[in-house]
């Protein structure tokens, strides 16, 4: 089916379905919204028009959605990255910042940035940004490898080794740097995971990379690492997974590759404990197809103990089986209140009140798609029965708002996450494209309440990319926010970035009231 008719098609069964009483799921969880329209807000507040989360289109035909909306928090600095846009992905290791980019066409493979437009070669790559003047972060230098062009969603770094690593998206290439002096990462090893097919030379660029592979046995997607970050994990979403030995940063070693394929992953603190997220094809319950990996959508628990502490005996040819199953939550995304297309998406750990959960979002991240996928929070403090606490839905992601959200062209899928302390976490953030970061109070993980929100002013000084309204940004009229975040307890600042408007530092206001976190 064309594209259009996807869209069409999608959209009439949402309809169909509204009709008949909308989502059987049984759980509860709808996020009550922050401020309404009606009041005059606080001095630095611009609140929402429309619906949680919306950027209406009569907001983006008058001119006031390119004003941002926000309630709660304010800009303390940023920086553009150049005006490049298609800003993705964001990782951070003391006072730096490592954001690196993406496109419409990065999904279906060779249309990355550097091929779909020439403008974006020489900023298309990992952007170093020194941020420890949080009012004037500077943007040290763009550095461009096999991975780091393409990334997808792998970039990821450890605190404790002071490393950066990164899969190019859809190909085999795995970038490792090291970043002791964090302005100055030095690309210590560059292999290959799996069969790569080489690419048509691109133009020169800077360092001399002139060719992309794509991936056969293997095509990366994203990433996760230990606390100890001499393990990683690679995710594929539509083939396998791989397990990296970063023991030695100069020889990264593959060690496994298996399945299920996973979208995302996450790990426990000492590594024992993988969980994927499982993008199915069983969704809907019924068998039809959904998604690329084999079997339910939902949550994986493995226990990867062995792999850790490198008792696992080597797979032949490095082909193995997967980890021993410890638990396992699936779901289905039409009786859960999502289009069918959704999936299984994030994965990440935290404690609360002396329990252990996952944060996990479903993801289906263009345009059209209605009703857009959301997050929830599942108890794994007995990771062998995983237990769905609450489901974290804005008023976009409604099915009985298809009829008001379709027609502003926009993407309001969940997508990523920050945590105040992952060890004790109260506040939430999520970011979730044109819907923008969410805050949350979570410290009743069971009734998450949004305590402020940020739609960053667009920048319209970014180059035009074909298709970018279905996929993330649309330039001068919203901006999509698609990061990990991050909260800084020492200063109470909170980093994130967006397509347009780049790397952003804000701080909250005296709005997002009394349980938001403050600088300690």
């Amino acid at each position: 089916m064309n594209r259009s008719g996807c869209v069409a098609g999608v959209f009439a069964f949402a309809l169909v379905l509204a009709a008949c009483g909308g989502t059987n799921s049984p759980y509860s969880g709808n996020v009550g919204g922050v401020g309404t329209s009606g009041g005059v807000p606080p001095a630095d507040d611009l609140l929402e028009t429309g619906l949680q989360g919306q950027v209406p289109l009569a907001d983006q035909m008058s001119g006031r959605a390119a004003q941002g909306y926000r309630k709660g928090l304010r800009l303390v600095g940023q920086n553009t990255i150049l005006d490049r846009g298609a800003n993705f992905s964001m990782a951070w290791l003391d006072d730096c910042a490592y954001v690196t980019t993406t496109s419409p066409g990065q999904i279906f493979g060779p249309l990355s940035s550097p091929y779909l437009d020439p403008q974006f070669n020489p900023l298309n790559g990992m952007a170093v940004i020194d941020a420890s003047d949080p009012r004037n972060p500077e943007l040290v230098r763009i550095l461009q490898s096999p991975a780091m062009l393409a990334p997808h969603e792998s970039l990821q770094a450890n605190q404790a080794r002071h490393i950066i690593v990164a899969t190019r998206g859809g190909g085999t290439a795995f970038d490792v740097y090291e970043a002791t002096d964090c302005r100055n990462p030095v690309l210590r090893a560059s292999i290959n995971i799996g069969i790569g097919v080489t690419l048509p030379p691109l133009p020169p660029l800077p360092g001399g990379v002139g060719t992309i592979d794509q991936g056969v046995g293997f095509g990366g997607h994203a990433l996760c690492i230990t606390d100890d970050g001499r393990t990683a994990y690679a995710t594929s979403s539509i083939q396998t997974n791989a397990v990296l030995d970063l023991a030695d940063l100069s020889n990264p070693r593959v060690l496994q590759i298996f399945a299920p394929a996973a979208h995302d992953c996450g790990l426990s603190p000492d590594g024992n404990r993988l969980y994927l997220a499982q993008f199915g094809f069983v969704s809907l319950g019924l068998g039809i197809p959904n998604g690329p990996a084999v079997g339910q959508n939902g949550m994986g628990i493995y226990d990867v103990s062995t792999i850790q502490n490198r008792t696992a005996p080597v797979a032949p040819l490095l082909l193995g089986p997967a980890p021993p199953l410890v638990g396992f939550l699936g779901w289905t995304n039409v009786l859960d209140g999502e289009a069918p297309s959704a999936g299984s998406h994030t994965a990440r750990w935290f404690r609360n009140n002396g329990r252990t959960y996952l944060y996990s979002s479903d993801e289906w991240p263009t345009a059209g798609i209605c009703p857009w996928s959301h997050s929830r929070i599942i108890d794994i403090t007995d990771d062998a029965h995983p237990v769905l606490v609450s489901n974290i839905v804005l008023e976009v992601n409604q099915l009985a708002n298809c009829g008001t959200t379709e027609i502003d062209v926009a993407n309001y899928s969940a997508h990523y996450v920050g945590f105040d302390d992952v060890n004790n976490a109260t506040t939430l953030f999520t970011t979730n494209y044109t819907a923008g970061m969410r805050v949350l109070d979570i410290r009743d993980p069971r009734n998450p309440r949004e305590i402020a929100y940020w739609h960053p002013v667009p920048n319209p000084n970014t180059p035009a990319v074909a298709a970018a309204e279905f996929f993330g940004s649309s330039g001068d009229r919203w901006d999509a926010v698609p990061t990990y975040v991050r909260y800084r307890p020492e200063t109470g600042h909170i980093w994130l970035a967006s397509y347009s408007a780049g790397f952003q530092i804000l701080e909250f206001t005296q709005s997002a009231g009394p349980t938001a976190p403050r600088p300690r």
